[in-house]
């Protein structure tokens, strides 16, 4: 199967290394010169990586709609997060109010992990723009790029 995820921030990161996990051909694509931009700077540029607490902690305390996480929170909840980086050789550390950083206090440390994880499992980066998703038969079939068609199976939006 192959999956195309578009944009390389934290969310398409993540489905970049958790589709790369299975096996599949991967392809990240990102518009923007470097990926995990934003990622970078959060924290103070620290990157708070989760908060180390239960689930229902975590839906509880987001602002609006916490429900909506239930399902996600449910499979890959903080521990998984944890789990995840330390095993991509970041080691992390729990601050006040159950922040979790990485030891280095550096995002870069982070989004080092992340590139190495989709280097391991063979997930293409690819620097282009999506002009549009590509459909027939009333489903997404790949996309359209400033350098022509690219076909998937699967797309992920992570824009």
């Amino acid at each position: 199967m192959k999956t195309i995820i578009i944009g390389a921030g934290a969310a398409g990161l993540m489905a970049a290394c958790s589709a790369g996990e299975s096996g599949d051909e991967v392809i990240l694509i990102e518009k923007n010169d470097r990926y995990g931009k934003k990622l970078s700077i959060t924290g103070k540029g620290r990157c708070n990586v989760t908060n180390h607490c239960s689930r229902d902690e975590l839906i509880k305390n987001i602002p609006v709609n916490g429900r909506f996480l239930f399902g996600a929170f449910s499979r890959f909840d903080s521990n998984s997060t944890m789990e995840f980086f330390e095993n991509a050789g970041v080691s992390l550390k729990t601050e006040r109010g159950n922040r979790v950083f990485p030891v280095s206090d550096r995002s870069q440390s982070v989004l080092d992990a992340l590139v190495r994880f989709l280097h391991e499992n063979h997930v293409q980066l690819l620097p282009r723009r999506v002009t549009e998703l590509a459909a027939a038969g009333g489903r997404v079939t790949g996309v359209k790029t400033e350098s022509g068609p690219i076909p998937a199976d699967c797309v992920i939006l992570a824009t």
